[in-house]
Protein backbone atom coordinates (compact mmCIF):
# COMPACT_ATOMS: atom_id res chain seq x y z
CA UNK A 1 0.00 0.00 0.00
CA UNK A 2 2.86 2.38 0.45
CA UNK A 3 4.39 1.52 -2.53
CA UNK A 4 1.15 3.26 -4.01
CA UNK A 5 1.45 6.47 -2.55
CA UNK A 6 4.61 6.37 -3.57
CA UNK A 7 3.48 5.22 -7.07
CA UNK A 8 1.00 7.71 -7.11
CA UNK A 9 -1.99 4.94 -7.63
CA UNK A 10 -3.76 2.97 -4.78
CA UNK A 11 -5.28 -0.37 -5.74
CA UNK A 12 -8.64 0.24 -7.37
CA UNK A 13 -10.88 0.15 -3.96
CA UNK A 14 -8.85 2.59 -1.84
CA UNK A 15 -8.15 4.52 -4.97
CA UNK A 16 -11.55 5.19 -5.24
CA UNK A 17 -11.93 5.95 -1.90
CA UNK A 18 -9.61 8.27 -1.98
CA UNK A 19 -10.67 10.19 -5.12
CA UNK A 20 -13.86 10.74 -2.86
CA UNK A 21 -12.21 12.17 -0.34
CA UNK A 22 -10.04 14.33 -2.78
CA UNK A 23 -12.92 14.94 -4.59
CA UNK A 24 -14.54 17.16 -1.31
CA UNK A 25 -10.62 18.74 -0.63
CA UNK A 26 -10.85 20.14 -4.27
CA UNK A 27 -13.88 21.78 -3.70
CA UNK A 28 -13.03 23.28 -0.88
CA UNK A 29 -9.62 24.12 -1.83
CA UNK A 30 -11.75 25.64 -5.29
CA UNK A 31 -14.16 27.44 -2.81
CA UNK A 32 -10.95 29.07 -0.49
CA UNK A 33 -8.80 30.13 -3.45
CA UNK A 34 -10.79 31.29 -6.35
CA UNK A 35 -11.44 34.73 -5.49
CA UNK A 36 -8.06 35.75 -3.84
CA UNK A 37 -6.46 33.96 -6.89
CA UNK A 38 -8.42 36.01 -9.33
CA UNK A 39 -8.01 39.34 -7.17
CA UNK A 40 -4.22 38.83 -7.00
CA UNK A 41 -4.68 38.09 -11.48
CA UNK A 42 -6.60 41.34 -12.00
CA UNK A 43 -3.79 43.46 -9.88
CA UNK A 44 -1.63 42.62 -12.39
CA UNK A 45 -3.66 44.90 -14.31
CA UNK A 46 -0.84 47.51 -12.56
CA UNK A 47 1.57 45.69 -14.79
CA UNK A 48 -0.14 45.98 -18.42
CA UNK A 49 -0.86 50.16 -17.06
CA UNK A 50 2.78 50.85 -16.18
CA UNK A 51 4.58 48.76 -19.00
CA UNK A 52 2.07 48.08 -21.44
CA UNK A 53 -0.44 51.20 -21.49
CA UNK A 54 -1.55 51.19 -25.23
CA UNK A 55 -3.00 47.88 -25.23
CA UNK A 56 -4.37 48.35 -21.41
CA UNK A 57 -7.90 48.64 -22.55
CA UNK A 58 -7.20 45.09 -24.71
CA UNK A 59 -5.81 43.98 -21.55
CA UNK A 60 -8.77 45.33 -19.32
CA UNK A 61 -11.36 43.39 -21.42
CA UNK A 62 -9.17 40.22 -20.73
CA UNK A 63 -8.93 40.16 -17.75
CA UNK A 64 -12.30 41.17 -16.49
CA UNK A 65 -14.54 40.13 -19.77
CA UNK A 66 -12.99 37.43 -20.79
CA UNK A 67 -11.25 35.01 -18.29
CA UNK A 68 -12.69 36.28 -15.25
CA UNK A 69 -15.79 35.15 -16.08
CA UNK A 70 -14.62 31.91 -17.49
CA UNK A 71 -12.47 31.25 -13.87
CA UNK A 72 -15.63 31.83 -11.93
CA UNK A 73 -17.89 29.02 -14.29
CA UNK A 74 -15.14 26.71 -13.88
CA UNK A 75 -14.50 27.40 -9.46
CA UNK A 76 -18.70 27.32 -9.56
CA UNK A 77 -18.45 23.69 -11.67
CA UNK A 78 -15.69 22.24 -9.44
CA UNK A 79 -17.38 22.98 -6.11
CA UNK A 80 -19.98 21.18 -7.59
CA UNK A 81 -17.66 18.05 -6.81
CA UNK A 82 -18.04 16.67 -10.51
CA UNK A 83 -16.05 13.47 -11.63
CA UNK A 84 -12.05 13.60 -11.66
CA UNK A 85 -11.21 14.14 -15.00
CA UNK A 86 -13.58 17.46 -15.37
CA UNK A 87 -12.78 18.19 -12.43
CA UNK A 88 -9.15 18.66 -12.75
CA UNK A 89 -9.11 19.75 -16.44
CA UNK A 90 -11.28 22.63 -15.19
CA UNK A 91 -9.18 23.38 -12.48
CA UNK A 92 -6.10 23.58 -14.62
CA UNK A 93 -8.09 25.78 -17.47
CA UNK A 94 -7.86 28.45 -14.19
CA UNK A 95 -3.81 28.75 -14.94
CA UNK A 96 -3.90 28.20 -18.71
CA UNK A 97 -6.29 31.06 -19.38
CA UNK A 98 -4.12 32.88 -17.31
CA UNK A 99 -0.79 32.34 -19.38
CA UNK A 100 -3.31 32.45 -22.74
CA UNK A 101 -3.95 35.97 -21.63
CA UNK A 102 -0.84 37.44 -20.47
CA UNK A 103 0.73 35.63 -23.68
CA UNK A 104 -1.49 37.11 -26.04
CA UNK A 105 -0.86 40.72 -24.33
CA UNK A 106 2.59 39.96 -25.02
CA UNK A 107 2.43 39.02 -28.74
CA UNK A 108 0.40 42.22 -29.76
CA UNK A 109 3.47 44.67 -27.91
CA UNK A 110 6.13 42.23 -28.94
CA UNK A 111 7.74 45.14 -31.06
CA UNK A 112 7.93 47.11 -27.19
CA UNK A 113 11.29 46.25 -25.23
CA UNK A 114 8.99 46.69 -22.28
CA UNK A 115 7.09 43.25 -23.18
CA UNK A 116 10.14 41.20 -22.64
CA UNK A 117 10.41 42.22 -19.29
CA UNK A 118 6.36 41.62 -19.19
CA UNK A 119 6.21 37.95 -20.08
CA UNK A 120 8.16 36.73 -17.28
CA UNK A 121 5.02 36.91 -15.42
CA UNK A 122 3.99 33.54 -16.59
CA UNK A 123 6.30 31.46 -14.78
CA UNK A 124 4.47 32.91 -11.67
CA UNK A 125 1.21 31.48 -12.89
CA UNK A 126 3.01 28.02 -13.43
CA UNK A 127 3.90 28.21 -9.91
CA UNK A 128 0.37 29.02 -8.81
CA UNK A 129 -0.81 26.40 -11.18
CA UNK A 130 1.35 23.30 -9.47
CA UNK A 131 1.35 23.90 -5.82
CA UNK A 132 -0.94 26.26 -5.26
CA UNK A 133 -4.00 24.55 -7.19
CA UNK A 134 -1.88 21.10 -5.73
CA UNK A 135 -3.64 19.00 -8.98
CA UNK A 136 -2.64 15.60 -9.17
CA UNK A 137 0.94 15.08 -10.49
CA UNK A 138 -0.15 13.16 -13.90
CA UNK A 139 -2.23 16.75 -14.32
CA UNK A 140 0.44 19.01 -13.43
CA UNK A 141 2.55 17.60 -15.49
CA UNK A 142 0.63 17.73 -18.66
CA UNK A 143 -0.67 21.11 -17.94
CA UNK A 144 3.15 22.08 -17.03
CA UNK A 145 4.31 20.81 -20.72
CA UNK A 146 1.24 22.22 -22.43
CA UNK A 147 2.30 25.74 -20.61
CA UNK A 148 5.99 25.73 -21.37
CA UNK A 149 5.52 24.58 -24.93
CA UNK A 150 2.60 27.43 -25.71
CA UNK A 151 5.26 29.56 -24.11
CA UNK A 152 8.15 28.93 -26.31
CA UNK A 153 5.95 29.10 -29.27
CA UNK A 154 4.86 32.19 -28.80
CA UNK A 155 8.55 34.03 -27.79
CA UNK A 156 9.35 31.81 -31.18
CA UNK A 157 6.77 33.81 -33.31
CA UNK A 158 7.00 37.07 -31.53
CA UNK A 159 10.51 36.80 -32.82
CA UNK A 160 11.91 37.63 -28.96
CA UNK A 161 15.53 38.68 -29.06
CA UNK A 162 17.80 35.84 -27.67
CA UNK A 163 18.87 37.40 -24.56
CA UNK A 164 15.23 37.44 -23.10
CA UNK A 165 14.23 34.23 -24.45
CA UNK A 166 17.30 32.39 -22.90
CA UNK A 167 16.10 34.04 -19.25
CA UNK A 168 12.31 33.15 -20.04
CA UNK A 169 12.68 29.79 -21.30
CA UNK A 170 15.56 28.97 -18.77
CA UNK A 171 13.41 30.91 -16.25
CA UNK A 172 9.62 28.70 -17.13
CA UNK A 173 11.48 25.65 -17.01
CA UNK A 174 13.51 25.88 -13.77
CA UNK A 175 9.94 26.79 -12.27
CA UNK A 176 8.35 24.10 -14.04
CA UNK A 177 10.73 21.64 -12.94
CA UNK A 178 10.88 22.64 -8.53
CA UNK A 179 7.47 23.34 -8.70
CA UNK A 180 6.32 19.53 -9.98
CA UNK A 181 8.66 18.16 -8.16
CA UNK A 182 6.80 20.24 -5.67
CA UNK A 183 3.57 18.75 -6.47
CA UNK A 184 4.94 15.40 -6.88
CA UNK A 185 6.09 15.54 -3.16
CA UNK A 186 2.76 16.78 -1.84
CA UNK A 187 0.36 14.21 -3.45
CA UNK A 188 2.86 11.65 -2.11
CA UNK A 189 2.33 12.90 1.17
CA UNK A 190 -1.12 13.28 0.93
CA UNK A 191 -1.96 9.73 -0.11
CA UNK A 192 0.43 8.89 3.21
CA UNK A 193 -1.84 11.01 5.21
CA UNK A 194 -4.61 9.68 3.63
CA UNK A 195 -3.45 5.90 4.45
CA UNK A 196 -2.54 6.89 8.05
CA UNK A 197 -5.86 8.46 8.44
CA UNK A 198 -7.37 5.29 6.80
CA UNK A 199 -5.52 3.20 8.63
CA UNK A 200 -6.11 4.96 12.58
CA UNK A 201 -10.18 5.04 11.48
CA UNK A 202 -9.57 1.10 10.75
CA UNK A 203 -8.00 0.46 14.07
CA UNK A 204 -9.80 2.70 16.09
CA UNK A 205 -13.38 0.93 14.35
CA UNK A 206 -11.82 -2.67 14.77
CA UNK A 207 -11.07 -1.91 19.14
CA UNK A 208 -14.52 0.09 19.23
CA UNK A 209 -16.26 -3.17 17.95
CA UNK A 210 -14.18 -5.46 20.21
CA UNK A 211 -14.92 -3.46 23.24
CA UNK A 212 -18.70 -3.38 22.49
CA UNK A 213 -18.97 -7.38 21.08
CA UNK A 214 -18.17 -10.67 21.52
CA UNK A 215 -15.40 -12.26 19.90
CA UNK A 216 -16.81 -15.72 19.58
CA UNK A 217 -20.32 -14.84 18.03
CA UNK A 218 -19.79 -11.36 16.80
CA UNK A 219 -23.02 -10.31 18.95
CA UNK A 220 -22.83 -6.99 20.94
CA UNK A 221 -21.84 -8.06 24.38
CA UNK A 222 -23.04 -6.63 27.42
CA UNK A 223 -21.72 -3.41 27.64
CA UNK A 224 -23.20 -2.71 24.35
CA UNK A 225 -26.60 -3.51 25.38
CA UNK A 226 -26.18 -1.69 29.08
CA UNK A 227 -24.88 1.55 26.95
CA UNK A 228 -28.52 1.24 24.43
CA UNK A 229 -30.41 0.58 27.33
CA UNK A 230 -29.45 3.68 29.09
CA UNK A 231 -29.71 5.37 25.77
CA UNK A 232 -33.23 4.41 25.08
CA UNK A 233 -34.65 5.10 28.72
CA UNK A 234 -33.07 8.46 29.06
CA UNK A 235 -35.19 9.55 25.43
CA UNK A 236 -38.38 11.35 27.10
CA UNK A 237 -39.61 10.70 23.91
CA UNK A 238 -39.73 7.04 23.52
CA UNK A 239 -41.92 7.02 26.71
CA UNK A 240 -44.65 5.24 25.75
CA UNK A 241 -42.24 2.58 23.04
CA UNK A 242 -43.01 -0.86 23.86
CA UNK A 243 -39.58 -3.04 24.33
CA UNK A 244 -39.38 -6.72 23.70
CA UNK A 245 -36.65 -8.59 25.68
CA UNK A 246 -36.41 -12.42 24.98
CA UNK A 247 -33.69 -14.62 27.59
CA UNK A 248 -32.60 -17.44 25.31
CA UNK A 249 -30.22 -20.55 26.84
CA UNK A 250 -29.39 -23.24 24.48
CA UNK A 251 -30.61 -26.81 26.35
CA UNK A 252 -28.34 -28.72 27.83
CA UNK A 253 -25.00 -27.09 26.17
CA UNK A 254 -22.98 -28.32 29.09
CA UNK A 255 -23.56 -32.13 28.30
CA UNK A 256 -22.96 -30.83 24.71
CA UNK A 257 -19.40 -29.38 25.24
CA UNK A 258 -18.96 -31.88 27.53
CA UNK A 259 -19.55 -34.88 24.65
CA UNK A 260 -18.27 -33.09 21.70
CA UNK A 261 -15.86 -30.80 22.82
CA UNK A 262 -15.12 -27.09 23.24
CA UNK A 263 -14.24 -25.89 19.18
CA UNK A 264 -18.10 -28.01 18.62
CA UNK A 265 -19.09 -26.04 21.27
CA UNK A 266 -17.75 -22.76 19.95
CA UNK A 267 -19.24 -23.82 16.42
CA UNK A 268 -22.55 -24.21 17.91
CA UNK A 269 -22.78 -20.96 19.49
CA UNK A 270 -21.82 -19.41 16.61
CA UNK A 271 -24.25 -21.12 14.88
CA UNK A 272 -27.21 -20.07 16.83
CA UNK A 273 -26.04 -16.69 17.13
CA UNK A 274 -26.02 -16.30 13.36
CA UNK A 275 -29.46 -17.35 13.47
CA UNK A 276 -30.43 -15.26 16.21
CA UNK A 277 -29.20 -11.87 14.04
CA UNK A 278 -31.60 -13.34 11.59
CA UNK A 279 -34.34 -12.69 13.37
CA UNK A 280 -33.35 -8.89 13.69
CA UNK A 281 -35.75 -6.38 12.08
CA UNK A 282 -33.90 -3.16 11.58
CA UNK A 283 -30.79 -1.48 13.04
CA UNK A 284 -33.01 -0.65 16.62
CA UNK A 285 -33.15 -4.30 17.89
CA UNK A 286 -30.03 -5.99 19.20
CA UNK A 287 -28.94 -9.29 19.77
CA UNK A 288 -26.74 -9.95 22.99
CA UNK A 289 -24.14 -12.78 24.13
CA UNK A 290 -25.20 -12.54 27.71
CA UNK A 291 -22.90 -14.51 29.09
CA UNK A 292 -21.93 -18.42 28.17
CA UNK A 293 -24.78 -19.98 26.31
CA UNK A 294 -27.30 -17.52 27.33
CA UNK A 295 -28.02 -15.23 24.64
CA UNK A 296 -30.36 -12.07 24.91
CA UNK A 297 -32.60 -9.97 22.32
CA UNK A 298 -33.74 -6.40 22.82
CA UNK A 299 -36.76 -5.63 20.38
CA UNK A 300 -37.64 -2.32 19.50
CA UNK A 301 -41.05 -0.92 19.53
CA UNK A 302 -42.43 -4.78 20.11
CA UNK A 303 -45.63 -6.07 21.66
CA UNK A 304 -45.64 -9.14 23.66
CA UNK A 305 -47.29 -10.89 20.55
CA UNK A 306 -44.20 -9.44 17.89
CA UNK A 307 -41.79 -10.63 20.62
CA UNK A 308 -43.03 -14.38 21.15
CA UNK A 309 -43.66 -14.82 17.37
CA UNK A 310 -40.06 -13.54 16.49
CA UNK A 311 -39.00 -16.25 19.27
CA UNK A 312 -40.91 -18.89 17.84
CA UNK A 313 -39.35 -18.54 14.48
CA UNK A 314 -35.83 -18.46 16.15
CA UNK A 315 -36.79 -22.02 18.34
CA UNK A 316 -38.01 -23.43 14.62
CA UNK A 317 -34.63 -22.44 12.97
CA UNK A 318 -32.25 -23.41 15.72
CA UNK A 319 -34.24 -27.15 15.05
CA UNK A 320 -34.39 -26.49 11.65
CA UNK A 321 -30.52 -26.90 12.23
CA UNK A 322 -30.40 -30.36 13.28
CA UNK A 323 -26.92 -29.60 15.26
CA UNK A 324 -26.65 -33.97 16.77
CA UNK A 325 -27.00 -33.88 20.72
CA UNK A 326 -26.80 -36.72 23.01
CA UNK A 327 -29.53 -35.00 24.63
CA UNK A 328 -33.73 -36.00 24.98
CA UNK A 329 -34.00 -34.36 21.86
CA UNK A 330 -31.61 -35.77 19.63
CA UNK A 331 -30.83 -32.45 18.20
CA UNK A 332 -29.41 -29.32 19.70
CA UNK A 333 -32.51 -27.28 20.99
CA UNK A 334 -33.17 -23.76 22.61
CA UNK A 335 -35.43 -22.35 25.17
CA UNK A 336 -36.61 -18.65 25.14
CA UNK A 337 -38.84 -16.29 27.73
CA UNK A 338 -40.29 -13.05 26.67
CA UNK A 339 -41.10 -9.83 28.07
CA UNK A 340 -42.34 -6.91 27.16
CA UNK A 341 -43.60 -3.20 27.87
CA UNK A 342 -43.63 0.39 27.35
CA UNK A 343 -40.34 2.17 28.91
CA UNK A 344 -42.12 4.26 31.19
CA UNK A 345 -43.29 1.70 32.89
CA UNK A 346 -40.89 -0.87 32.62
CA UNK A 347 -37.27 -0.87 34.11
CA UNK A 348 -35.06 -2.38 31.97
CA UNK A 349 -34.22 -4.73 35.03
CA UNK A 350 -37.77 -5.96 35.55
CA UNK A 351 -38.07 -6.41 32.05
CA UNK A 352 -35.25 -8.78 32.51
CA UNK A 353 -35.84 -10.52 35.04
CA UNK A 354 -39.40 -11.18 33.96
CA UNK A 355 -38.14 -12.46 30.44
CA UNK A 356 -35.52 -14.82 32.72
CA UNK A 357 -38.88 -16.21 34.77
CA UNK A 358 -39.89 -17.16 31.61
CA UNK A 359 -37.52 -19.17 30.59
CA UNK A 360 -36.65 -21.08 33.82
CA UNK A 361 -40.93 -22.00 32.99
CA UNK A 362 -39.78 -22.74 29.39
CA UNK A 363 -37.38 -25.00 31.47
CA UNK A 364 -38.94 -26.29 33.87
CA UNK A 365 -41.64 -27.10 30.81
CA UNK A 366 -39.49 -29.65 29.56
CA UNK A 367 -37.01 -27.36 27.16
CA UNK A 368 -37.53 -26.60 23.73
CA UNK A 369 -39.82 -23.88 24.15
CA UNK A 370 -41.36 -20.33 24.07
CA UNK A 371 -42.62 -18.87 27.32
CA UNK A 372 -44.07 -15.49 28.10
CA UNK A 373 -43.76 -13.66 31.28
CA UNK A 374 -46.55 -14.29 34.16
CA UNK A 375 -48.72 -11.01 33.17
CA UNK A 376 -50.54 -8.56 35.09
CA UNK A 377 -54.56 -8.38 34.68
CA UNK A 378 -54.18 -5.34 33.26
CA UNK A 379 -52.02 -6.58 30.10
CA UNK A 380 -53.26 -8.69 27.07
CA UNK A 381 -51.28 -11.76 27.11
CA UNK A 382 -50.15 -13.69 23.54
CA UNK A 383 -50.77 -17.17 22.54
CA UNK A 384 -48.28 -19.25 21.32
Amino acid sequence: MNDGARRLRFPPEVEQAYEAYRREYRARVMSSTIVPSLLIYNLYLIVDYLLLPATFGIALFCHLIVVTPLLLIAGLIVRQRPRLWLRECLSASLPLAMAAQLLFIFYINRDLATADHYQYAISGILAYANVNQRPPFRFALISTLILIASYCAVLLAAQTAFPPFLIGMSLITGVGYVTLVANYRMERDARYAFLRRTHDRFEYEVSEHAATHDALTGLANRYEFEKRSAQLYADRRLARTSLGILMLDVDDFKAYNDHYGHIAGDACLKRIADAIASQLRNDEDLAIRYGGEEFLILLFNATLADTTGIAERLRHRVNAFHIPHVAAHGHVTISIGAAAGTIAENPMNELIARADAALYQAKRGGRNQVSPPTLSADTPSASI
